[in-house]
């Protein structure tokens, strides 16, 4: 055992010489902590603080159980504790040091917890029974306390303690003593504990088809959700979504007055001419036309019988055609609002603006309207207001352009009636 030299303190004037009792009582504490440390991990720096520990834990419960409160004997017990566990470290180091030198570091298995030590009194065969036997693990108390009141250091353990108290001792204002440090400079850092298996097992890492099946399957449910969205229309607005045939909305084209009545009604030219028109010019009057320099006229053959086909290569009076109206529809006209149908189409593929004027002599005339003839056959109409003022002898006349643009297209007329009266 390495003996630590003490520094004398002024504050402790004398020492006493050490006496046998004392000596012999650190001898046993030196034995339990070197047992403890064969039957613990004695490599790990904190193991061996842990042992520390609980000896210092036992001296102190022992000073506490005898009664002893005199502050210089507490001190010097303590001190000589500290030099005990101070060599032990000492010893622990250099033991580690030639072990790493000499073998190369293993991975040490996981131990369980020393388990708790005491320290035991000699047997009567190796120390004569007499008054020391009582007074060896007092480490020095003075002789004034009772023998019988052994002092007893529990459980010399590795166990860890749970207080805030320094793993290694404080410097001692007797001695001049300064601790140690719990974890020796040139001691390997401790050791990790073992994880588990599962824990320890290192992730797979996914193979190439395996993320290939992830890619494909991520797109094939986006495209999927893509599908059903369109098909099932749920972004399109309650309009968007009716697919079916809408029915026909009626459009009021034209106004009917009913005898003096102000209030007009819609005409519906869906429901075709009734006995009560008036045909007042069919394609085979061609005596009733008079074409003008920038008009020319001709009777066609179409699919659904005759036409007249009107071209007007000029937008004024010039480019129009003169149709006649027979005295006796102008009779049924007079003193009434009559309407006029024009059954027209354009001759060519694309939409024509043509006009409609009329003169009726002393009965007077209307004003230009204007209209677009599709391709489609269509009839158009519009209203006649005549005074009730004389009876019409000489014949009206309806003057039509085919082409407001002036660019020679053309029209095909197929009829010109009169519904007197309404």
């Amino acid at each position: 055992m390495e003996f630590v030299r003490e520094k004398w303190n002024p504050a402790f004037p004398k020492r006493r010489t050490k006496t046998k009792e004392e000596r012999s009582g650190v001898s046993g504490l030196e034995t339990a902590i070197r047992s403890a440390l064969e039957r613990s991990d004695r490599t790990k720096a904190e193991v061996r603080a842990r042992i520390y520990q609980s000896a210092r834990q036992a001296l102190e419960s022992g000073l506490r159980k005898q009664g002893v409160n005199d502050p210089e004997t507490v001190a010097e017990q303590r001190h000589r504790l500290e030099a005990t566990i101070h060599a032990i470290e000492q010893e622990e180091r250099e033991r580690l040091k030639i072990q790493a030198v000499v073998t190369p570091p293993v991975k040490a298995a996981s131990s369980p917890s020393p388990e708790p030590l005491a320290l035991e009194p000699r047997n009567a065969a190796s120390q004569p029974a007499s008054a020391d036997d009582e007074s060896a693990l007092s480490f020095g108390v003075d002789r004034d306390h009772a023998a019988g009141d052994s002092m007893s250091l529990g459980g010399v353990t590795a166990a860890r303690d749970d207080r805030s108290e320094p793993l290694g001792p404080a410097v001692d204002g007797r001695g001049g003593f300064t601790s140690f440090s719990a974890a020796p400079e040139d001691s390997p850092a401790p050791k990790p504990r073992k994880k588990s298996k599962a824990a320890a097992k290192p992730r797979r890492r996914r193979g190439l088809w395996a993320r290939l099946f992830v890619f494909v399957v991520i797109i094939s449910s986006i495209g999927i959700a893509a599908w059903w969205i369109y098909s099932t229309g749920v972004l399109l607005s309650a309009s968007q979504r009716q697919t079916g045939i809408q029915p026909s909305q009626p459009t009021a084209s034209a106004e009917d007055f009913v005898g003096n009545s102000q209030e007009p009604r819609t005409i519906d030219p869906q429901r075709g001419f009734s006995n009560a028109w008036i045909q007042a010019f069919k394609p085979t009057d061609v005596q009733k036309v008079a074409a003008q320099a920038n008009a020319t006229v001709d009777v066609q053959g179409v699919s659904d019988g005759q036409a007249l086909h009107i071209v007007s290569h000029s937008a004024d009076s010039d480019g129009a055609v003169m149709i006649q109206i027979a005295p006796d529809a102008l009779r049924d006209m007079v003193g009434k609002t009559s309407t006029i149908a024009l059954t027209v189409q354009s001759s060519g593929e694309k939409p024509v603006q043509f006009s409609v004027s009329c003169n009726f002599d002393r009965l007077g005339g209307c004003a230009r309207h204007r209209f677009t003839a599709n391709p489609e056959r269509a009839d158009l109409l519009f209203r006649v207001t005549l005074p009730n003022s004389v009876a019409p002898n000489m014949p009206g006349q309806f003057a039509i352009n085919a082409d407001m643009s002036g660019q020679g297209d053309g029209i095909n007329l197929y009829s010109i009636r009169v519904l007197p009266g309404q």
